[in-house]
């Protein structure tokens, strides 16, 4: 009886990617594979209507707002209804926590989710998943430890490598550089840093690095450049931030002390205030993540996995380093996706 109960159980194992919903199979687990978002493609036809929820972090931030566009261009061309949601505060755990909650009962039939802590939403995705309802991670990594469809978005800490590589180049290898990180336990926040201080480390020895938390925030980013110059003074030679709006405060912070033109500052995403500093000369690059191809590829994976279909367990999307030379052509703001 024993053997007959754990041959049973390697069944069931092997069969654990699908969801029997009626005569309905749904695909709840990808396969583990890794493909760039050109492979994954754009298309995929639905055999349903499909309502599928976007929860982003915050609708109030430019970057989330321009996810939330992209779905829904998705949506329109694929054919499937979209209904996107955000707490009312930027990286509010508890109530993006709830809204997943609710979503249990709601009567969605997939939920991509841009979790606003790794670890804190374990929870209710296990709850969704207990449900037959595929959750596909947009931009950041949820728990991996649980049965979700994939992730959509950038190796975090290939990222960081890059922002080490591009600022490490432009210092010349040497000088005294601030790491601005978002949110601890965010994966985008912690895996970019870990990649950024690695790299640097390993790479450029004659760099001194020390990373500081912002919390994604204007004004964050500004009160911690300001005690940067206070404590390094002119040897402050470069500021990198691994994404939110932490760099455009320590932009005003190097103005204000006079030192505009002195300190190099790179910026992440490609939204008003990162296009505007690199058009302005304030940042001397900024990064590109393909925030479109992240919620647009994510409801592409929904609808595949609805359909039945096998989905992959990873979806990178491209890594750009923008300057003046191309940001024109690696505008992200939320004008210029409506307008794709």
């Amino acid at each position: 009886m024993g053997r007959k109960w754990l041959l049973f159980a390697a069944l069931l194992a092997l069969a654990g990617s699908v969801f029997a919903q009626g005569s309905k199979k749904i695909t709840m687990v990808g396969i583990d594979k890794v493909v760039s978002a050109k492979e994954f493609g754009y298309d995929a036809k639905p055999k349903g209507k499909y309502t599928i929820a976007v929860v982003v972090k915050s609708a109030a931030i430019p970057v989330w707002e321009s996810h939330l566009i992209a779905a829904e261009k998705a949506g329109k061309k694929l054919g499937v209804k979209i209904i996107g949601y955000a707490p009312t505060k930027a990286d509010n755990v508890e109530e993006q926590k709830r809204i997943l909650e609710d979503l249990i009962t709601t009567g969605v039939d997939a939920v991509i989710l841009a979790p606003a802590n790794t670890e804190a939403v374990r929870g209710p995705v296990l709850s969704l998943i207990k449900a037959g309802i595929p959750v596909i991670y947009d931009n950041t990594m949820g728990p991996s430890n649980v049965d979700y469809l994939t992730y959509v978005g950038v190796d975090n800490l290939e990222v960081g490598n890059v922002i080490a590589k591009t600022i490490g180049d432009m210092m010349g290898g040497k000088g005294k550089l601030l790491v601005m990180e978002g949110v601890p336990g965010q994966s985008t926040s912690d895996l970019r840093t870990e990649g950024v201080m690695k790299s640097l480390a390993k790479n450029y020895p004659g760099i001194v690095a020390e990373r500081a938390v912002t919390k994604w925030q204007f004004d964050e980013g500004r009160k911690v450049t300001e005690d940067y110059i206070t404590k390094w003074g002119k040897d402050l030679k470069a500021i990198v931030a691994v994404g939110g709006n932490q760099a455009e405060g320590a932009v005003e912070a190097v103005k204000a002390a006079g030192m505009n033109g002195q300190v190099l500052i790179s910026g992440f995403d490609v939204q008003e205030p990162q296009y505007t500093a690199v058009a302005n000369g304030d940042e001397v690059f900024t990064v590109s993540q393909g925030v479109y191809d992240q919620a647009y590829l994510s409801v592409v994976a929904a609808i595949r996995a609805l359909n039945g279909e096998s989905v992959p367990r990873l979806i990178t999307t491209p890594i750009t380093v923008v300057t003046k030379k191309n940001l024109t052509a690696m505008d992200e703001r939320p004008a210029a996706l409506k307008a794709r």
